[in-house]
This record gives structure tokens, sequence and C-alpha cells, in this order.
């Protein structure tokens, strides 16, 4: 003993990872109780206070430089922002002023136009009044100038005028003459529409009617002077409807304008004012003369060439500023508002707006809402402004002109911001976050290391402490935290490496040096604990059920189990040593003494034992329905025992001494189900009132250096307890518990296994259900659609022949095998298709006869065959609906089977023997199976398998050739069977694969049909027994022609060396299944090897 070295407690907390299914299996039934609570801190959060202060430290000035790079890129970012937005106001400002003023300038000239139009056409006027009236007789009144139409186009096109026309002055003394002077010489305008007829083919009306016989306008008829429209352009192309004859001078407003005109001597405009009086008679054009704002230009007309008095006659002039602002805004930029409105105080104040868009200028109305239109700036203009007039011949200087507001929008504004601002700011945040990346990169990777030395020694701290004791695991790492440093005087990379050598995490060449040295000068640790109970368990049946499954189920059942074992371990308060392939050890009473610890023990052995048994109906459901039979058995012993940990490069926390090894013997000399204990437990419960959980052993067991020794029975059928194992009644019974029911319901099911039981029933469903959504996913992946002609596959199910069909010599496969589709495709059957194949199932099920080995068990053991080796494939040579009927067949090969051999039947001529020529069972069987599946209620499922005609005849020929080629006792029909893989081998890269893959077929149901012949023996002995059972009723009941007795050893001989082994052979030779036929082949010759050695003692216990 050392006493100086001084053992804690230690629950063993076990690292195992637990795949999602035995978690779900596990946590699901096993309930633990909070285990007791443990020191406060946990070694990951040892592990991670390592340098805690020096980690704020750092932390805090990280986020201080994090605050001021993110100030510093705010603040200037912010500042250039505003700077460069400035800067681009300015600018476009300066563009928006430079624009206006060009756009005034173009007004004005175009104004100019109008005026010097109206002023040729007054001289034109005034030319021809001269030529017309030497005498003067009618003061200018009586003049019409010939093709006036020439001279209004020319003018118009020039002045940007609408309409423009002449107007005499004819005084109420001179009115009828006039009239009559008007309507005799109304001619003109005939004359002027002829002429624009033949100039621009565009005037269809040449018949435009009488003018008004007298001078018409508003109001009463009363004024001494008359201003009646004369000629005008355009030419009217109906004289009625024309303001000709019309006098200007009723209207006020004109009767105002007429007399500044005579005051000034001076063309005048006027405000915009209703003008459709004058521009009704143009139909061609008058949505676009009325629905702009327009003013009239009004020229006085000399009576004689240059003089400035004796007025005859007005020039007017109408125009629209719609047509002004079409040609002054052609080229400016979209999104320009202009308004334009008169500056004279008896004007009404009405503001109209035009606004360039793209390609036009659109009018937008009478004193419009800008609002909308996001007004950016605005600029005012006068138009002619009194302070500067126009030239003294075109206005007077009592003349008041126009007000233009030009608008700059945000279509305007955007047009021509540069937006160096936003291109500036980021810019700038793009250097601060570049730097900001740098510095953040490197403090990643900085952290990066940090975490990944801090976790690893979190890790691994944590990892020794579920491998050993709480104080074993300090002591050790105290050893190492005071080895001596590196040459480089570095601890932290010393300690990092022991620590992983400690947890077994590195390897050979990563250990550091100075650890192990460290290490091994330190002073053993390892102590002597006087009061002990040692379990151990293992799982009976594992290694035959370990032989016929994949590794994934191995590990699965494994971790389950043993993950349970563990909680319980937890809430109990014992210590697990190791689990030793399916073996597992734990002890209690160390390292710290438990005066009880027999009593822990008994309970913990016992909870154990009832966790097994909830965890196999769980399990059965998905590693199949053999996993029923597996059970523990345990061993119980109370002793001494040497403790310590054993350095190296795996250091392993080890139990020594004879008590091991007694403990281990007990075990193995135990039974199936149950807790077997030594004597000297057995002294210790009954010391502690515990001789109600024990009985004695009827059989004396002889242990292996040891002799003959008395063993008990542990049974807690009637022992109530708490949570932490104190006693709290002795004769009330623990629910938790097995009952006495329990037990006889599962004697009843082991005995009576060929019933059916629901968790095989469902454990064949979830199985084919996964087969067959591959096959749904195959079909959408090849595109295959339903076939139109469902009366057509109803008609082919009716004609389908199964029970009398022959096998085919080459069946046509598809191209696309299981392997080719994506495993990660989540896809379900709909709920009546999974319906109807769990009642197809059960159906099948109860089809079969309950013989001791044609009984559905036997063939769940075929499936679960097949399944491996289909499984253990990676890239399947099978399409999905070959696999799905191939795992089917393997299901209801021997459905109804009669229980005698097929010359048995032949040879009583019985009713099968009758119906099929040959191989009747199975083709009974067959036609069974297609009588069940042809049901009505399972259309659905039907319609799941196989949807057209095609697919209908590939199940029924797999189905057909794999049932029938379970028929291998008929020496003809293997012997073609194997002929004909023979030649496809011959054949080599000739051989068609359809025919490879037809022979693949027949040899993996051949294969799985008798797996139990190769694989373990135990598994072999089990179903020879059961067929020996069979053939003896048989025999007994007059059906067979010799006792089995008399020729079963020698026919097992027989049967290896005729069918065994080349069926597994013949799968050996198959490229993908070449590793797992190899190993049956292999198993096969060693079953035959111990049926010659052990074969008749074997047959002597049957």
């Amino acid at each position: 003993k050392n006493k100086d070295i001084i053992m804690a407690d230690s629950k063993a907390t076990p690292i195992t990872r637990m795949s999602e299914d035995s978690k779900s299996l596990g946590d699901e039934d096993i309930s633990v109780d909070t285990p007791p609570p443990m020191s406060s801190r946990s070694p990951m959060d040892h592990a991670s206070g390592l340098g805690k202060k020096d980690t704020k430290l750092i932390n805090r000035s990280k986020c201080v430089v994090y605050l001021v790079l993110v100030l510093s890129a705010v603040i200037v970012s912010v500042s250039t922002f505003f700077y460069m937005e400035e800067e681009d106001t300015v600018w476009y400002t300066h563009e928006f002023e430079e624009h206006t003023e060009v756009l005034v300038e173009d007004l004005e000239t175009s104004l100019m136009h109008s005026l010097e139009a109206s002023g040729e056409m007054g001289d034109s006027w005034t030319l021809e009044t001269t030529n017309q009236d030497e005498n003067h007789a009618t003061h200018g009144a009586n003049v019409t100038y010939p093709n006036f139409a020439v001279l209004g186009s020319a003018l118009a096109s020039s002045g940007i005028a609408q309409i423009m026309a002449v107007a005499p002055i004819v005084p109420a003394a001179n009115r009828t003459q006039w009239e009559a002077y008007a309507v005799e010489n109304q001619r003109w305008i005939d004359s002027d529409l002829s002429l624009l007829s033949h100039a621009f083919h565009n005037i269809d009306n040449l018949n435009p009617g009488e003018i008004a016989e007298h001078i018409y306008g508003y109001g009463e008829d009363t004024a001494e002077v008359h201003l009646p429209i004369w000629q005008m352009y355009p030419t009217p192309q109906n004289a009625s409807r024309s303001p000709i004859m019309f006098d200007l001078l009723s209207i006020d407003w004109f009767a105002n304008l007429w007399n500044e005109t005579i005051y000034t001597r001076s063309p005048v405009i006027s405000t915009i004012q209703d003008l459709d009086f004058l521009v009704d008679y143009a139909d061609y054009e008058r949505e676009q003369q009325v629905s702009s704002p327009k003013f009239v230009l009004v020229e006085p007309i000399a009576g004689e060439y240059g003089a400035t008095d004796g007025i005859v006659a007005a020039a007017i002039t109408v125009v629209s500023w719609a047509d002004y602002f079409s040609l002054v805004l052609e080229d400016q930029h979209s999104g320009i508002i202009v308004d334009i409105h008169h500056n004279c105080a008896k004007s009404n104040g009405s503001t109209y707006s035009f606004k360039k868009t793209q390609g036009s200028v659109v009018y937008l109305g009478e004193s419009v809402d800008l609002t909308p239109f996001n007004i950016a700036i605005t600029k005012n203009y006068n138009v002619f402004r009194e302070e500067d007039p126009a030239p003294s011949s075109s206005l007077g200087d009592n003349f008041c002109g126009y007000i233009l507001t030009v608008h700059a929008t945000n279509e305007f504004i955007e047009e021509w911001q540069r937006n160096d601002s936003y291109l500036a700011a980021i810019a700038v945040v793009s250097i601060f976050s570049f730097t900001a990346l740098v510095f953040f990169t490197y403090d990643y990777y900085v952290q990066r290391r940090n975490r990944t030395v801090t976790n690893t020694a979190a890790r691994s701290t944590a990892i020794v402490s579920s491998l050993f004791p709480k104080k074993v695991a300090a002591q050790m790492m105290e050893e190492v935290e005071h080895a001596p440093t590196n040459t480089r005087g570095n601890r932290s990379s010393t300690m990092s490496d022991a620590v992983q050598q400690l947890a077994g995490t590195s390897t050979a060449s990563q250990t550091s040096t100075s650890a192990l040295k460290a290490s091994k000068k330190a002073a053993p640790i390892a102590d002597l604990f006087e009061q002990t109970t040692i379990m151990f368990a293992d799982i009976a049946g594992f290694t035959k059920w370990s032989s016929i499954h994949e590794p994934s189920d191995v590990f699965t059942l494994l971790e389950t189990i043993f993950n349970a074992f563990d909680k319980i371990a937890d809430k109990r308060r014992v210590f697990k040593v190791e689990t030793v392939g399916d073996c597992y050890v734990a002890v209690c009473g160390l390292p710290d003494p438990c005066p009880d610890h027999a009593v822990v023990m008994a309970r913990f052995a016992w909870e154990c034992m009832r966790a097994m048994r909830k965890l196999k109906s769980k399990l059965e459901k998905k590693l199949g329905p053999d996993t029923r039979e597996l059970d523990m058995r345990f061993g119980l012993h109370s002793g001494p025992v040497t403790a310590g940990v054993i350095r190296g490069e795996r250091p392993r926390f080890q139990l020594f001494g004879d008590s091991m090894n007694k403990t281990s013997r007990i075990e193995s000399s135990g039974q199936k189900g149950k807790v077997h204990i030594s004597e000297e437990m057995a002294n210790i419960l009954k010391a502690s009132g515990k001789e109600h959980w024990i009985s004695k052993r009827e059989d004396v067991v002889n242990l292996k250096g040891l002799g003959e020794v008395p063993t008990y029975w542990l049974g807690l059928q009637n022992e109530r307890h708490s949570a932490t194992g104190s006693v709290t009644s002795h004769t009330s019974t623990d629910s938790s518990e097995p009952s006495s029911d329990d037990e006889l319901a599962l004697i009843k099911n082991q005995i009576n296994d060929w019933k059916n039981p629901s968790e095989l029933t469902s454990w064949h469903s979830q199985f084919l259900a996964k087969l067959l959504v591959r096959v749904v996913q195959a079909r959408q992946a090849k595109g295959s659609q339903i076939d139109a002609n469902d009366e057509g596959l109803q008609i082919a199910e009716k004609s389908a022949v199964f029970g009398h069909a022959n096998p085919s010599e080459t069946i046509q496969f598809e191209t696309t095998t299981s392997g080719d589709l994506d495993s990660e495709a989540a896809s379900k059957l709909d709920k009546a298709t999974m319906d109807q194949l769990k009642d197809f199932v059960q159906q099948i099920s109860d089809a079969y006869n309950p013989h001791p080995f044609h009984n559905v068990q036997h063939a769940s053991h075929v499936v679960t065959s097949l399944k491996k080796l289909l499984e253990w494939t990676q890239d399947s040579p099978l399409d999905p609906l070959t696999e799905f009927a191939l795992v089917l067949s393997a299901f209801v090969h021997d459905v109804d089977h009669p229980g005698v051999s097929n010359e048995q039947l032949i040879a009583e001529n019985d009713a099968l023997a009758k119906i099929y020529k040959s191989s009747p069972a199975e083709r009974n069987s067959l036609d069974v199976f297609w009588n069940i599946f042809c049901q009505e209620s399972f259309l659905e499922l039907r319609r799941t398998v196989y949807q057209t005609t095609d697919e209908l005849e590939h199940f029924r020929q797999v189905m057909v050739q794999s049932i029938l080629a379970t028929d291998i006792v008929d020496k003809s029909l293997q012997q073609d069977r194997i002929q004909r893989w023979e030649n496809s081998l011959k054949e080599g890269a000739n051989a068609a694969s359809d025919q490879r893959t037809t022979c693949m077929v027949e040899q993996l149901i051949q294969v799985c049909d008798i797996a139990h012949t190769m694989q373990h023996w135990g598994l072999y002995q089990k179903w020879n027994r059961k067929l020996y059972d069979e053939m003896s009723v048989a025999f007994e009941n007059g059906r067979g022609r010799k006792n089995p007795r008399e020729f079963w050893y020698k026919g097992e001989q027989a049967f290896y060396n005729d069918i065994v082994i080349p069926v597994a052979t013949l799968l050996s030779q198959q490229k993908a299944f070449h590793k797992a036929g190899r190993g049956m082949l292999q198993n096969a010759e060693e079953n035959l090897q111990e049926w010659r050695d052990s074969g008749k003692e074997v047959l002597s216990s049957l």
C-alpha cells in the first residue's frame, strides 16, 4: 500500500459517441435520476479559466481599438460625404443656371421672330393697300391681298404662329359698303384653298360655302368703328363656320388692347386669353390649339408705307406658348418645368406650366401644384422687362411683359449630379474597412490558435477525468505541470503533449519526450482496495448475432446498451472500468470506500438487466427480429483488488488481482438472463439483510484454477428502493422491477415466436418500405409516367402466370442501379400505401404454417441475411425494382410450406404434386403470394411497385426466378443453373450483363436460404436442430422414408459438399459480392469440419 496517495471518488462519465438511433432508443426507455452533485467546476470549466484575466484585458483593448476604428471611419466618411455633397450642389446649380439662361435667350429670340413676322405682314398689307386704293376712297378697308395663304404660310412658319389674320378698320358710316365689298370678294377663299390643295395635297373640301353677309360680334351693335376679320391663315375650309366678318372690337379685352395699339402706334402682346372663337374653325388642329394657353400679338397697319399715322387695319397673330416651349425646350434635359404668367397688374395672375420629358414637352395645366414633382431649384426671369425693353420699332415704352419661372426637378438633378460624395465616402469607408479587416484577420488567427490550444486542453482534461478517478487524474496532471521545461523554456507545449498522451489522443511521434521522462520518474499511482464488488457483464449470443449483421448494426447495439449502463452507473456511483468487446466491466468501492458496495452493485446489475430487456424491444425493430434472442449474462464477486495507472503511450486505469479473475470465471459460468454471484458477495448481502435477494445455485460450479465452488443467483423482485439506494420496504413490490407476468410473457414469446409478433411484422414492413421508396425514386429519376391504360394493366395482372411459370434464361434489367440514386433524398410512402404494405406483410406472415423450420422466423432470417449482403456492397449492381422483388421473394418463398420435401410430395402423389409437375412447394408459395397480393385492398401498393406492364413483367420474372431457385435439392435444376453461370464465365467480356445478373439473382437467394450453414456455428446448430425436428415430426406422421437420425450425420456432410460449398463458391465469383462470398465460403468449410468432428455428439443430443 502507498498510504501517501489519497484516492478520491470518481464517477465514470464515458465519452461515447452514439448514433442518433441508439440515442433515441436508449434515452427513451431508461430514466436516470439526477446524479449526485459534483465539483462546482468541471474539467472543461477549469481549462477554460486558464489565463482568464489576461484574456479579459486583451478583449477590452481590442474593443477600444474596434471602437476607435469605427468612430474614425464614421466621422471621416460623414465629413467627406457632406463636403462632396456641397460641391456637387454647386456644380449642378451652375449647370442649371447655364441651361436656363440659354432657355430664356431662345424664348426671347422666338418672340422676336413672331414680332418680325407680324411686322412683315403689316408691311405687305400696307404695300398692297397703296397699290389697290390709290385714291384713298375707302381708307384701305376695301383691300384683298392676293394669294394670302402663301404670305400667311411663310410668316406663320417663321413666327411660330398658329393663326395670322388681317382686320381692316371699318367706320360705322362705311359698314354697308364694306359688307358688300366683302361678299363680292369672298372668292379669295376658293383661290387660296385651290392653291393649298395643289401645294400640299391635304385639302379635301374645295367648296367652302358663303361667309356671313354682315359684320357680327358680341353685345349690341352700336359701335362707331368696327374691326372685322377679313383675310386669315389657315384658310377656312368652311366659311360659314369661320370668324371672317367677326368684329374683334366687340370683345372688351381686345378693344382695350387695340386702343393701346392705336395709342402707342406699336405692336402689343395680350395676356393669355381664351381664343377658341378664333381657332375653332381649324378642325384639323383643334385639339392641339385649344389644349394649351395662347396670346394675341396685334400689329397696327398704316395706310401708306413708312407712315406713322393713318392706321387702316390690324395684323392679328395668335401664338401658343406650347409651340414656343416645344421649340426652346427641345434640346434641354428632362426634368425641367417652366411656368409663364403676365406681369401686368390687370392680369388674372394665373400660372401655366410646361414640363420637358424624354422626347417631348407636356403641358401640365393652369395653376398646377408642383409639390409632387420634387422641385429642387427655382429661377425667375422677366421676358422683355421694362428696364430692358425691346427695340422701339417693335414695342413701346408702356409694354409690360411676362415672367418666366424655371424649375429643376430631382430628375434633372440626378442627370447632372456626379455623386462624388458617395464615391468619396465609400473610398474612405473602404480604407478603414481594409485596415480593420487586416486587424480582424490577424486577431482571428490569433484567437483561433488560442481557442484550439484551450479547447484541446479542455477536451483532453475531460477525457482524462472520464478515464481516471478525479484525484488520480489531478495527480497525473500535477506531475506533468511540475515537469521540467523544454529546451526553449516552454512548458505549455510539454503539458499539452502530456495531456494528450494521458488521454490517449496523441501518436508516439507526437508525445513530448520531456513529459514521458517526467512520468517515468514519478512514483507509481496505485493502491489496494479491500472492500470492493466487481461486475462482469457479457452479451449472451452476441458472437453469432454479430456474424450475420453489418458493422453499423453491431456498434448501434453496443452503443445503445452500454450508454444505458453508463447512466445507471452514474446514478448508482459505480465506476465503469472499461468495455472489452461485448463485455462491460464495473466496480464499486473504489476509489472512495463504500460500506454497502455489494448492495449497490447488486442493484446496479439488476437495473442493467432490466434496461437490456427494455432496449431489446426497441432495437428489434431496427436491427432485426433475431435481436430479441440476445440477453445479458452477469457475474459479480466481492473482494480486494489492486487499482492503478499503467503509464505509457496509452495510460490506462486498470484493476488487478485474484478478484478480477474470479469475477470473470463467475460470469462465464453463469446463464443467459441471470445475475451470477460468488459466495463472498452472497455472504455480504446476507450480512446486510438482503438474504431474500439470493438463491443458491443447485449445481456446483467448477471454476478454472479454483475448483468446485458454491455460487448464487441474484433476484430483486420484492425489493423497493429509492434513487439513492436506501431501502424503504421489504414487502411491497417495486413497479420498476420485472414482474412474474413480464417473465412469463418473455418466455411465451420465445417459445411461440412462430406466431408472428407485431415487432416482426413492423420490421419487415419498414425494410420493404425503404426498398419501395427507392423504386419510386428510380422511377422519378427516369421520368417514367403512369401507364395511361390502367385497364390494360389490370388485364395483365389477371393473366400473369406465377406458380406454373418456368424460370427465364435471361431477364432484362434496368441500367439505373440502386447505387446511382441519391441516398440522402428524403422520401416516404404515402399513408395508404404504407398501411397496405403492413397489412400485406401481416397476411403473408399469417399464411405461414407453424413448422419448426419452414416458418416465418426462418423467412426473417433469410431476409436479414440478404439485407446484410445487399448493404455490404457499396455499389449495388441491381436496380431498385429487382432488389425489392428479391427481398420480397426471400420473405414469401416458404409461405404455406407443407412441412415435407418436394420428393415426399411427389412420392405421396400429393394434391400439390398433381397441380405442379416440379418444385410443388415453391410453386405453391408463388401462387399463394400472388393471390394475396392481387386483392383489391392492395391496389395502391401494387401501383407503387409497378406502374406499367413492362414493370409488372419484370417484377414477375424476378419473383419466379428467385423463388424457384430456392429448390436447390433438385439436382437437375441446380445443374442447369450452374451450367448457365459457367457458360457466362467462359464467354468472358462477351457475356451479356443481363445473363450474369440473372445468375446473380439466383445465387443471392440460394445463399441466403441456406445462410445458417455459412454463419456462426451456434446459428447453424439452431436451424439444423429446427430442420431435424421438422423432418422427425414428418417421419413420425408417416410422411418420411427414413428416420432422420439414420442419415443425418452423413447427410449434412453431403449437403455441404454438394450444395452449400458450391453455392458459396459461385457467389464468391461475383465481383460485387466477392468479399462476402469468400467469407461465407470460409465459414461453410469451418462448419463442415466442425460437423465432422462433433456432429455425432450433436446428433445424440437431438
